[in-house]
């Protein structure tokens, strides 16, 4: 059915009576096809204005899509995903904040911050609660290597000397690299060493981690003439697909039975495929995600942290087995326990005392300053005001919101030539392409004069700017009622912007006074905001009450009252950007929601599709009865010749006769 509906094909009596055999008028000297034609040309008549009608609807459909697509481009304006959007804060924000050390301490500065330079001293941060475990891969500080003397990686696969050795960072560890491919034993290739490094709170230190894929597990690094570390294990190194076996972990033993803030581990089944990861996935689910365990990729160790920081975030570890102790977490009578720390501030705002802040997370909020803490030490950050991007983002809005009513006045106001109606099927024979186009342009001129669904949405977007905003609004009682203290025009404490005087163009904006507009911005910012962009804080409307003219409707701003004008026309921001939304928008619905699938075109809501579906039908129920016609006219036609045949056979008989007397 659908696929009929969206046709935009006429139908002809081109295609009638193929299959009927036909009879010229050779007995009789009839034009059979010309006096058929001629017969059930009221039919074609009939199927020639019903196809006009339907390509009218058709364009009608064509004409409020682009009107629609228009509509969904002025939306993104009250998009929150756009660019565009300018109901939020961020769109009517006339500050910018600029740190001089980003690394310390950033910050953006919302509408109600102070202009000036703002001192920032960050004297700690903010910390989640961690328990970090010991390092589990085969790691040496370089520091270190360089005091011992007499250094060498041995075990049952051999030896490598790695005395004499005193560079320094990488080329340290390309020297150990070429100590191991020069040795005789078979370690080359399955024993390398990397170079890491690790930078916490500020301070870098420098490692060589030897990776051990070999299967001699008893290979270590040795210096029997040093005191300090002088034997570590090597191994293949620890990841999170390390399996729990290989850390010494056995299920079948009880090994996995520890808890994580009162939490119990579960994780079934534990087999020699278990891996870490199992593990790390297992305390996220437990906790919720309150608690996440965590692999350092240079370390190894292993780690369980809070998600959130401060001095309320904890975690506490307990354990009846050795699986903590496998991970390299040191226990206390089977438990381990850390707490987060606050971060510590001092902010000196512009023209005020140093005040000193607590703060639980590395990110907040004060005076209209959103910080965000890096690392300790002091920067400056600067407030400067502009009034110019806002004054910016509401011309670009009016000057958007113009081209979309200038659009639909011309659509509601201009003529139709009643001269240019949609061509048939016999007149586009005899045109060409670019005729065809001329001509149907004209013809779609003024398809939506007068439009009544164009007209009240009109009438409804002048009525948003004709309406004050009221901060509190209370209907039938005036005195209760309170107005925001800038107001839409030009005159008196107005904001410098209006309607056209011009009655002719459908009521597009004005910048009148761009002085007034830039003055109420940099100096009433807060009132210009909930003239545009306020909203009410009354309840929901019930179902059976209107928006325009409710408490809702006078105490929003004028940009959320179009927004909401808007969406009950065509949908929400980013619905439909094609024009041929069905689900919601009255416009939406009328134009492209198709209800009536029957054969009778009985179930119709008199949408457009609906509309045009009906029309379908129309022109299909009219070519079968042409169809039938011409049908009855030929055979009608066909005995006529029949019988011309058998009297002209009769006289030729009758005439021989007589010859032959």
């Amino acid at each position: 059915m659908t696929s009929i509906m969206q046709s935009s094909s006429t139908n002809s009596s081109s295609t009638s009576s193929k299959n009927l055999l036909r009879i010229s008028g050779m007995a009789s000297g009839i034009d059979t096809d010309s006096v058929v034609k001629s017969m059930v040309s009221n039919y074609q008549a009939k199927i020639d204005k019903a196809n006009q009608a339907k390509q009218i609807l058709q364009w009608k459909q064509d004409a409020y899509r682009d009107i629609i697509k228009g509509v969904k481009g002025l939306q993104e304006y009250f998009n929150p995903t756009s660019d565009k959007y300018i109901l939020g804060s961020n769109s009517m924000n006339i500050n910018t904040a600029t740190s001089d050390i980003t690394s310390i301490a950033s910050a953006t500065a919302t509408s109600s911050a102070t202009a000036g330079t703002y001192s920032v001293d960050v004297t700690k941060l903010a910390e989640q609660a961690e328990i970090q475990g010991n390092a589990k891969d085969s790691l040496i500080k370089i520091s270190d290597f360089k005091a011992h003397t007499t250094q060498q990686i041995s075990g049952t696969s051999g030896t490598v000397d790695l005395s004499g050795l005193n560079s320094n960072g990488a080329t340290l560890v390309a020297d150990i690299n070429n100590k191991i491919s020069e040795s005789t034993s078979s370690l080359k290739g399955q024993l390398s060493a990397s170079y890491v490094k690790e930078t916490i709170n500020g301070v870098t230190t420098e490692y060589i981690k030897f990776t051990n894929t070999s299967s001699d597990t008893s290979l270590k690094y040795t210096d029997s003439a040093y005191t300090g570390t002088s034997s570590i294990s090597i191994n293949s190194g620890i990841s999170s697909s390390t399996k729990l076996s290989d850390l010494g972990i056995k299920a079948s033993n009880g090994e996995i039975n520890f808890k994580v803030n009162g939490k119990a581990i579960s994780l079934t089944p534990v087999d020699g495929t278990t891996t870490v990861q199992n593990l790390m996935d297992a305390v996220k689910s437990a906790t919720s995600g309150a608690v996440t365990m965590n692999i350092d990729d240079i370390t190894g160790s292993i780690s369980f942290q809070s998600k959130d920081y401060g001095s309320t975030s904890s975690v506490t570890l307990e354990d009846t087995g050795s699986t903590l102790t496998n991970l390299g977490i040191t226990l206390t009578s089977g438990k381990a326990s850390d707490t987060g720390a606050d971060a510590i501030v001092e902010i000196t705002a512009p023209g005020q005392a140093t005040t000193t802040t607590t703060q639980s997370s590395n990110q907040f909020t004060i005076n209209g300053m959103n910080y965000n803490l890096v690392n300790k030490g002091t920067t400056n950050i600067t407030v400067t005001a502009d009034s110019d991007k806002v004054v910016t983002n509401i011309k670009d809005f009016i000057k958007d919101y113009n081209t979309i009513i200038s659009t639909i006045n011309t659509k509601l106001t201009e003529k139709k030539n009643n001269d240019y109606p949609p061509l048939t099927d016999a007149q586009k024979e005899s045109m060409s392409e670019d005729q065809i186009k001329a001509w149907e342009t004209k013809a779609q001129v003024g398809i939506l004069r007068n439009d009544e669904y164009l007209s009240n949405l009109m009438s409804q977007l002048r009525g948003v700017f004709s309406s004050p905003v009221y901060s509190s609004y209370t209907s039938g009682d005036p005195t209760k009622n309170s107005k925001v203290a800038l107001s839409f025009g030009k005159y008196g404490n107005a904001v410098g912007i209006d309607t056209s005087k011009d009655v002719t163009d459908g009521g597009l904006l004005v910048v009148a006074d761009e002085n007034k507009l830039t003055n109420a911005i940099k100096n009433n910012l807060e009132d210009f905001k909930k003239l545009f962009i306020g909203a009410t804080d009354n309840p929901e409307l019930s179902d059976d009450k209107s928006y325009i003219g409710s408490d809702n409707y006078m105490e929003d701003g004028l940009l959320k009252r179009m927004d909401n004008i808007l969406r009950q026309y065509v949908a929400a921001p980013g619905l439909g950007q094609d024009g041929k939304y069905t689900l919601s928008g009255s416009m939406n619905i009328f134009v492209n929601k198709q209800y009536d699938y029957s054969s009778s075109g009985y179930s119709s809501k008199n949408t457009l599709s609906d509309q045009v579906y009906k029309q379908t039908l129309v022109i299909s129920k009219l070519n079968t009865q042409m169809s039938d016609a011409e049908n009855r006219y030929y055979k009608q036609f066909s005995a006529l010749e029949s019988a011309m045949n058998s009297l002209n056979s009769q006289q030729s008989a009758l005439t021989s006769m007589f010859s032959a007397g």
